[in-house]
């Protein structure tokens, strides 16, 4: 007769046996301005390298050249976009959003759509007829998600650079080909 097999003390490191399910009160996002403690939370995108990125953009939202909007989940930024109140140099009357972005765990439930609508509710309250944004033209996905909240096609494809100071104090210099859409609000 075989003897029993011992008990388990204790689970080891690559057990995968489910120890409890259990269900978090149902919680929500919020959509609100930019706040100076969120530039290091936003860090989840770009890691310090970026660090420069979100400090420039906090001096924009400061001193109203920029509205930065936040998608706050239990008080952690998980989305992001500013509205840059001079739009481009080709469209300078036409508020501009820039870096609209989502965390990664948070794809694919709306956020991108609700901080686009949030921004263009933000842009005609301030008495604007018109917001723009630019697409890499092969981020179908991004391009896809602007055209269904209303976005068109105003522009061929350009080149367009942009740049920042990374974690050692490197400037690095980002061109990229884009194109300039445009929503009435």
């Amino acid at each position: 007769m075989l003897a029993p097999a011992p008990a388990k003390t204790s689970l080891a490191r690559d057990d995968c046996e489910m120890l409890t399910r259990f269900n978090l009160p149902r919680a929500s996002v919020i959509i609100r301005p930019l706040q100076k403690a969120d530039n290091h939370a936003l860090e989840w995108h770009g890691g310090d390298d970026l660090r420069s990125f979100y400090e420039r953009q906090w001096m924009a939202h400061e001193i109203g050249e920029a509205i930065v909007l936040i998608a706050d989940f239990n008080g952690f930024p998980i989305g992001q976009t500013a509205i840059y109140w001079e739009g481009k140099p080709a469209h300078p009357r036409i508020p501009d959003l820039q870096s609209l972005r989502v965390h990664p765990m948070f794809h694919g439930q709306g956020i991108g759509t609700h901080l686009l609508n949030a921004g263009a509710q933000v842009v005609k309250e301030r008495g604007f007829h018109q917001i723009g944004l630019s697409v890499n033209p092969e981020n179908l996905r991004a391009h896809h998600l602007y055209a269904r909240c209303g976005y068109r096609v105003m522009t061929e494809p350009y080149e367009a650079s942009w740049q920042y100071t990374n974690a050692v104090g490197q400037i690095v210099v980002v061109t990229e080909i884009i194109l300039d859409m445009v929503k009435e609000v």
